[in-house]
């Protein structure tokens, strides 16, 4: 399951607990929207760190194979 599955889960989770207390209908709406807008955020700082580190990795490996052939 991937992270976007589990964050999507939590806020149903999070649905249900706030009808099953009884919460208003017009609060609820608003904790569920700042739930949904915290999840795309931290969906959208996942792909950053995810392609930053993609693009940081080849650079970090090139030093290395550099030292490698100064070592040969």
């Amino acid at each position: 399951m991937g992270y976007a599955d589990k964050l999507t889960e939590r806020i149903d989770a999070l649905a249900n607990a706030l009808r099953a207390a009884g919460v208003p209908q017009d609060k609820a709406a608003s904790l569920l929207g700042s739930a949904a807008t915290a999840s795309m955020h931290a969906l959208v700082l996942d792909a950053v760190l995810e392609e930053g580190l993609a693009h940081a990795e080849p650079e970090r490996a090139a030093p290395r194979r550099q030292s490698l052939q100064a070592a040969a």
